[in-house]
C-alpha cells in the first residue's frame, strides 16, 4: 500500500470513527421533549387522564414522527402563565384547557374534545350539610339566586356571567375552595369528570357534591400548543386520530376512573340539566362530528346551542 493510499484510508477511518462517536449524541438530540404543566396541588389527580392521553397520542405517532419524552414543568403555573410560557418555548409546550375565541387566537388548538364534552357538564360542590339548599334548583331562574365561584382566568366565568349569573372569582385553585368554606360563595360548579380527581380536596375541606341537577354548556377541552408550533400540533392531531380509529380513545375515556365514575354516578338516572349558552364558542368547533361528543348528554341537545 502506498503512503498516499494509506493516508486516504486513515482519513476515511477517522471520519467513520467520528461519526460513530457522534451517533449517540445525534440520537439524543432527535428525541422530542414535550414540556407540560404540573398539578395545581399535590393531591390533584385531574391531570392524570390528560397526561395518559397525551402520552398515548405521542406514542401512537412515534413510528411516523420519532421518539419523544414528556417533561414536567419545574414550577406550578396558572393557566394564563402556562399559556405565556408556551410562547417562550422553554418549560411548557402543550396544555389542556377549555377552548375560547381568545385562546384559539393566541394559541393553536388541536380540535379533538378530550373529554367528549364532559368538561362543560357541571355538578355543584357545596359545604357538607348545605346540599339541601340546592334541591329545588332546576331552572336558570332558580340557579341565578345562588352565587358560584370560579377561577379568575377561567373561560367558565364569562359563560356564567353571559347567562345572567353573578360570579365571584379567586386568584388560585385552592383559594376557590377556601372561599366556599368561608361562605363567600354558595357553590363551585365542577365538571363531572373532575370530581373524582378532587375527592381528597373535598374531604379536606368537608365538602360534598349536591348532584340534584347538572349545569351544562358546550365547552370542549383541547390540547393547545404555541401558535407557531405546527409540528407538535400536527403530531398530536395525527396521534389522537389514530387512537380514535383504533377505538383506544373511546376505551380510555370510558374506563378511566374519573370518567367511569362520572358516567355511573351522574347519568345512570335522569336529573334536571340546566343548559347555558356559550357565546364564546369558536366557529371552528367540530359540532357536526357526533362521535366526538358524549351521547347521553349531547344526542338530546344540539351541542352548539
Amino acid at each position: 500500500m502506498t503512503m498516499s493510499n494509506w493516508g486516504r484510508r486513515q482519513s476515511v477511518l477517522a471520519v467513520l470513527f467520528f461519526m460513530l462517536a457522534l451517533k449517540p449524541a445525534l440520537a439524543v438530540a432527535e428525541v422530542l421533549e414535550v414540556g407540560h404543566i404540573r398539578p395545581d396541588v399535590g393531591e390533584d389527580q385531574r391531570s392524570d387522564y390528560f397526561l395518559e392521553l397525551l402520552d398515548a397520542a405521542l406514542a401512537a405517532s412515534s413510528e411516523t414522527f420519532g421518539p419523544y419524552r414528556l417533561v414536567e414543568a419545574p414550577v406550578q403555573m396558572t393557566q394564563s402563565r402556562a399559556m405565556h410560557e408556551m410562547g417562550r418555548d422553554e418549560y411548557v409546550h402543550v396544555i389542556w384547557t377549555m377552548t375560547s375565541t381568545d385562546r384559539e387566537t393566541e394559541l393553536r388548538p388541536v380540535r379533538i374534545p378530550l373529554l367528549r364534552g364532559l368538561l362543560g357538564v357541571r355538578a355543584a360542590v357545596v359545604p357538607a350539610g348545605q346540599a339541601a339548599r340546592l334541591e329545588g334548583v332546576d331552572t336558570l331562574e332558580t340557579l341565578s339566586e345562588l352565587i358560584p365561584g370560579q377561577g379568575h382566568d377561567w373561560p367558565d366565568t364569562a359563560i356564567l356571567r353571559a347567562n345572567g349569573i353573578r360570579v365571584e372569582t379567586a386568584s388560585s385553585y385552592e383559594g376557590l375552595f377556601r372561599m366556599l368554606v368561608r361562605g363567600r360563595i354558595d357553590y363551585i360548579p365542577r365538571s363531572v369528570a373532575e370530581v373524582w380527581g378532587e375527592r381528597s380536596m373535598y374531604q379536606r375541606h368537608d365538602l360534598v357534591i349536591a348532584d340534584h341537577f347538572l349545569l351544562a354548556y358546550t365547552a370542549p377541552i383541547y390540547f393547545f400548543v404555541a401558535a407557531d408550533n405546527s409540528a407538535l400540533a400536527e403530531r398530536l392531531e395525527y396521534g389522537l386520530n389514530r387512537l380514535i380509529e383504533s377505538g383506544e380513545f373511546r376505551h380510555r375515556f370510558e374506563t378511566h376512573p374519573a370518567n367511569r365514575e362520572a358516567i355511573e354516578r351522574f347519568f345512570a338516572n335522569p336529573r334536571p340539566i340546566i343548559w347555558l349558552n356559550n357565546p364564546d364558542l369558536p366557529e371552528e368547533t367540530p359540532l357536526d362530528v357526533a362521535e366526538l361528543w358524549f351521547e347521553p348528554v349531547f344526542r338530546h341537545h344540539e351541542v352548539g346551542d
